[in-house]
């Protein structure tokens, strides 16, 4: 078989390296490590000739929809963020960069794109059995106040998200005071000065990621004109879901195993799924996730979590992603044992509130077509 490097593959198919990294990762294109430097790696030149066929064939406008929803093209433009050249980006920035260098609330005014994110202290916390159960109660509580968004300025939606983001914080959290929500959070767990940077970071790169299911839902409902509490919890319906934000209870039982030296048994187990449900692999990050790259590095290199994320990669192959990373954090600090969902559910918020502010600024209601299968 011939194989190329990826320039030339690039210049075959017409495309920029990030999209021939893509198309490997959804096994379009088989790729091997350069046998002569091994810091690179060579595409199967058969395999671009033959996407390059099925490229070249007319295909039906369904046909092209349906591959578009399945991690395929962009089925919505936004200007708010989107995965590129190997990291994500936010309105620009790169998301390791806002983490070294932002507030929780900094990254949610830049995401809103306004000056300021203010969330006031609030008391009278919902309870539940879960950060997720508690999480929709708190935002089911402000559906039947607040206005829709239709016909609001993204100025007025925006003036909301303080309130929201407190609401989650507390239902995930408990009454949390007042100050920065990520001092809040480590008030809470005894997190220490270290244990707060590290929510601070968490919450920063868990705050968008382009239209993963949670934002799309959001997106849907904020096209209605729905408020914005509505339209938040249609996102962490979404979100509670074990393929979405729910990774992260069977992300920590992969890691644990790993440290017992109970791997195998575990994926003998857990057959089944594939890594990407515990936490390794990602279609949109071939070469690693950034946003874990940037957790790990928070942890020492003896950790026993760290190690664990090290040794479960090497024996999978694959690198972890934001939700390895998520459930190692956790598991050094010491935190509570839904700290990973509680930070992914209040981190992700502020995207919501943006997708939403931006969804409904469009004017556009999302009204797929169905495809009718008979039997």
């Amino acid at each position: 078989m011939n194989w190329l490097d990826a320039q030339s593959a690039c210049a075959l198919l017409g495309v920029k390296a990030q999209t021939l990294y893509a198309y490997v990762s959804r096994h379009k294109i088989r790729a091997r490590t350069d046998p002569n430097d091994s810091r690179h790696s060579l595409y199967a030149k058969h395999d671009i000739e033959g996407l390059l066929r099925k490229m070249r064939r007319p295909r039906a406008r369904a046909d092209v929809a349906r591959a578009a929803i399945r991690w395929g093209d962009p089925v919505l433009t936004t200007a708010i963020s989107e995965v590129r050249d190997g990291t994500l980006w936010v309105r620009e920035r790169a998301i390791e960069d806002c983490a070294e260098q932002m507030t929780f609330e900094q990254m949610a005014a830049v995401l809103f794109d306004t000056d300021e994110v203010t969330c006031p202290a609030l008391q009278d916390n919902p309870v539940g059995a879960s950060s997720f159960v508690r999480a929709m109660k708190g935002l089911a509580r402000d559906v039947e106040a607040a206005p829709p968004m239709q016909g609001q300025s993204p100025a007025q939606i925006a003036a909301q998200a303080g309130r929201r983001l407190s609401v989650i914080t507390g239902a995930c959290v408990g009454n949390t005071g007042s100050g920065p929500l990520h001092d809040r959070i480590a008030a809470v767990w005894g997190a220490g000065a270290r244990g707060a940077d590290t929510i601070r970071r968490c919450l920063v790169l868990l705050s968008d990621h382009e239209l993963n299911p949670s934002t799309f839902a959001v997106r849907v409902c904020a096209s209605t004109g729905a408020s914005l509490p509505a339209a938040l919890l249609a996102g962490m319906a979404t979100l509670s879901g074990p393929r979405h934000g729910g990774v992260a209870d069977l992300t920590g039982a992969a890691l644990r195993a790993t440290r017992d030296g109970r791997l195998a048994t575990f994926l003998d187990d857990n057959a089944h799924q594939a890594p990407y449900a515990y936490g390794f692999g990602h279609q949109l990050y071939p070469a690693g996730d950034p946003r874990a790259a940037h957790l790990l590095a928070r942890l020492p290199q003896s950790s026993p979590a760290r190690q664990a994320v090290i040794s479960a990669s090497s024996h999978l192959g694959l690198p972890p992603n934001i939700d390895a990373a998520l459930a190692a954090v956790s598991t050094h600090f010491n935190w509570p044992a839904d700290a990973a969902t509680t930070l992914f559910s209040i981190g992700r918020t502020a995207g919501w509130v943006a997708h939403a502010i931006e969804q409904v600024s469009s004017g556009e209601m999302i009204r797929p077509r169905a495809r009718y299968r008979s039997g």
